[in-house]
Formats: structure tokens, sequence, C-alpha cells
């Protein structure tokens, strides 16, 4: 398998100064599995997802396999003209983690990310793509029978910890994570908010080309995303009704009185936009 998988690697280092005006393809899948917490009132409290990153010879894509999978679901149920009610009924079971977004790395561009995620509306943002200044320690590890060293950084308001592998020498990693020697295969924040570790790791034989979703997108900056999702998640009767401009929504109780709002903090993954906000 390691053999297998450097073979692979020469070929993304020999084509990765091609543009993204060729379409990129993705040979290798990376599943991970997240911990995470959704109320910072609550951190003992954690969720949990699975997430896959697919890598190609220059870029690769970061999204959500319970998400994904509800997408698919969903869109297939619409597509065949059925109501968006029968769509919620046919993925009431499923379960769910509601972190629609993804992140794609060089795309559209060699050198920049673009990221998009789901509230109402399909919300998507463009950077640079930014490596965190990693500083390398001589700490090493196991982890799915490849050796890993550590290594910590600051990036975008937190600070974390991740486990690479120099045997699989391709510089990405979950999320926005990346910018090392080798495979990010375990990454956490210091407050323990969110905490990926690898699963999995597979040579895809069909491959899937890394292309950003076809969706009707309301283009916005980071910290425009932040203060909409801090909105939908703090707000979202007054997020609701923004949305719609036309039709009022309002909470009651079963006997007609409004309903006092449960209010849960935001927290996002990126703690950064929050400094250049408030």
């Amino acid at each position: 398998m390691k053999k297998l998988i450097v073979s692979f690697v020469l070929l993304s280092i020999t084509l990765s100064s091609f543009s993204q005006q060729i379409p990129d393809s993705a040979y290798l899948q990376i599943t991970y599995l997240e911990d995470f917490v959704k109320n910072i009132d609550h951190p003992e409290k954690k969720s949990y997802d699975e997430l896959v990153l697919d890598i190609g010879k220059f870029s690769s894509e970061f999204y959500s396999v319970r998400e994904n999978k509800v997408k698919q679901i969903t869109d297939s149920i619409l597509k065949s003209g059925k109501s968006a009610y029968d769509a919620r009924e046919a993925i009431s079971e499923y379960p769910r983690s509601y972190q629609k977004y993804r992140v794609y790395k060089n795309v559209p561009s060699i050198g920049e990310l673009t990221y998009i995620n789901q509230i109402l509306a399909y919300y998507q943002y463009k950077e640079s793509l930014e490596k965190p200044a990693w500083e390398l320690l001589s700490t090493k590890k196991e982890i799915q029978g490849y050796m890993c060293q550590k290594a910590v950084a600051n990036f975008k308001g937190r600070k974390w910890t991740v486990w690479y592998t120099n045997d699989i020498p391709i510089s990405e990693g979950p999320w926005k994570l990346c910018g090392l020697p080798g495979l990010i295969l375990d990454a956490v924040d210091s407050d323990s908010l969110y905490h990926f570790y690898c699963v999995g790791i597979k040579e895809l034989k069909h491959k899937t080309q890394i292309k950003v979703l076809k969706e009707k997108y309301v283009m916005c900056t980071k910290q425009e995303l932040y203060k909409i999702s801090k909105e939908a998640k703090e707000n979202p009767i007054g997020y609701l009704n923004r949305q719609s401009g036309i039709i009022s929504v309002r909470a009651t109780e079963a006997d007609g009185r409004p309903a006092k709002p449960n209010i849960t903090k935001y927290i996002d993954m990126e703690a950064e936009p929050i400094k250049k906000i408030e």
C-alpha cells in the first residue's frame, strides 16, 4: 500500500505545476472521524462526524460523508419531481452532523482556497491558500501503521497540534490544514473543540473530478459568512425572517404563547474572524 501511494505522489509532484485550468481528479481518499463541540457552554458533550479528504494531482476537496449523502438523497428525490416534504421524510432517520461546509484547496487555481457552506442558501468565499508556520517536533508515534511526527502551529486563531507521516509525502490534511512534508493523520486544537483522526486511506479505482458543487451561490467574504452563521445559530428566527423578506416566522409554545428562545452560542473552527468583527 505504501509503495503504491508513493508512486502516485511522485506523479503528483511532477504535475503539480499545472494550473487548475486542467481538470483534476482524486486518486487518493483519506477518511477521518471527528469529534467536535457544538455548544461551547457544554464542551464535555461531543458531536461526531465522518469526513473525507479527496486528493488529486494538485488540488483537494474536504467534506462530511453524512451531509454529502443527505444532499445526494435530497437532490435525487427533488429531481424525481417529489416535494421538499418527501425529501425531509426520506432523510429524517439518517444520521446528521449538520457540518455542510466544503474546503477546496488549489481551486479554482493554484494558491487559492474555495470555501462553501449551506445554511439556508449556499454561500461561497475564496481566499489565498495559507500554510501554517509549523514547528516540527521530534516526538513520534504510529497511526494506522504509519510512523508519524508531531508538529504545532497557531493558525486561523487556534493552536493546532498535528501528527503527519513522511511515508505519504503529500502536503495535505483535514479542513484548511496543510503545508507539512507529509500527510496529516491527526489534528486537534488546544481547546479540544475539534479533533480529526484518520481511520482509513485508500486509492480510488474510479477517479472523481474535483470541482465545486454546482449551486446558486451567495458570494461573500469570510467575515460576512461568519456573521451570517452566528445569526443563524444564535437568532434563528431573526435569520429566517431576514432571509424570507416577506414571511414572518415566530416560535410559539403549544398554548400559543411566544416561546422563549434556547440560545446556543456560535463557535467557529476559525476563530480569527471573531477578532476582526467584534
